[in-house]
Order: C-alpha cells, then sequence, then structure tokens
C-alpha cells in the first residue's frame, strides 16, 4: 500500500485506552522526528491527513465530504517543512475512494469492524502549491494565519472533491474540469 509509513495517532483516540497514552505520545514524537529527517533530506512526498482520520457522509444528507482539518495538524507539516533545510511545497490533493473501501458510517473504537471492498472508480486530484507566505501576508496574527492557511487548504481539498465526485458518480468525466482543475483519463 505505501512505503515509509508513519502513524500518528488520532487526538480523537488518544485517551481510549489510557494504560497506552504515554506510549501513543511518545510514538507521535517519534513519528514527527522521522517526518523531519525525511524532509531535511529531500525529495520526499508526504502525504497527511489533516483531519485525523477517514472522511464519513453528513449524517443528515448521506454525502460524503471531506473532514474538517486540524490547524495544528497543518501547521505541525507547514513548520517542519520550513524548517528542514532544503525547498518544500504544499499541495492540496483531494482523493476519491471511498467505494472501494468505505469506512463505518460512525467512527467506532473497536477493532475488527466489518469492511466491505467493491471495484469502483476512483479520482485524485492535486492542484497548484499553496505558499503560506502568500495566503497569510495581510493576517494580524500567527493564529489567525494558521487557520488562514488551513481554511485555504481545506476550501482547495473540497473544491477538487466535489468535481471529482461529478466526474465519477454524475458521470460526467473529465468535462467537469473547469479554469482551476483539468481531469484527464490518459488510459482512454
Amino acid at each position: 500500500m505505501g512505503r515509509n509509513l508513519i502513524c500518528v495517532y488520532s487526538k480523537k483516540h488518544m485517551n481510549d485506552f489510557p494504560e497506552l497514552i504515554e506510549m501513543k505520545r511518545r510514538s507521535n514524537t517519534r513519528s514527527l522526528k522521522e517526518m523531519a529527517l525525511l524532509l531535511r533530506g529531500g525529495s520526499q512526498l508526504i502525504w497527511i491527513a489533516p483531519s485525523g482520520g477517514r472522511d464519513r457522509p453528513n449524517p443528515s444528507s448521506g454525502e460524503w465530504y471531506p473532514a474538517p482539518f486540524d490547524s495544528s495538524a497543518v501547521d505541525n507539516m507547514r513548520r517542519l517543512l520550513e524548517h528542514a533545510g532544503v525547498p518544500g511545497h504544499i499541495y492540496p490533493l483531494s482523493l476519491l475512494c471511498y467505494e472501494v473501501m468505505p469506512p463505518p458510517q460512525q467512527v467506532e473504537k473497536e477493532i475488527g469492524e466489518q469492511r466491505v471492498i467493491s471495484f469502483h472508480g476512483a479520482g485524485l486530484s492535486v492542484t497548484e502549491e499553496i505558499n503560506y507566505g502568500d495566503i497569510t501576508a495581510h493576517t494580524k496574527n500567527a493564529d489567525e494565519g494558521r487557520e488562514l492557511f488551513t481554511n485555504t487548504l481545506y476550501n482547495s481539498v473540497v473544491n477538487q472533491y466535489n468535481v471529482l465526485k461529478s466526474a465519477i458518480f454524475r458521470d460526467r468525466g473529465a468535462a467537469v474540469s473547469n479554469n482551476v482543475i483539468s481531469l484527464s483519463q490518459p488510459w482512454r
């Protein structure tokens, strides 16, 4: 499934088992140190889930949407990148693949939850780089800047996600491309 997979325990589940809290914290610290080393080495692609987990459907509409981003997770990655000592870039990426192996409707704490795997279309979209300095140049303080940067990334991902939903679930394919997102299927 991937190389150099790095586990970061979600804040949502940090306290599920009190006897494991300290182990999870130490593991998260080691994971952040490993990410810092990878970034310092350059030429790395690191994909994070800044919402802390899988996307879930809206309970009232049943529509899937990206879970809101945790601004502290986004800011941690930005700061790691900023202090890496080599050039780094942040690109919003949206992956629509929940029909392949959808998560349960709600977050479950039990291990061994049922998973159903099916054949279905998937979409991946990456937009232009979003630069922290450009986005936050006119903000008044660091907290406002973090929130603005996080919201800018999130809105870009949601826009991409909605375009991918139209392409895949409404059978519109690459015709849903717009001035920001250009979809293609090179194998067709």
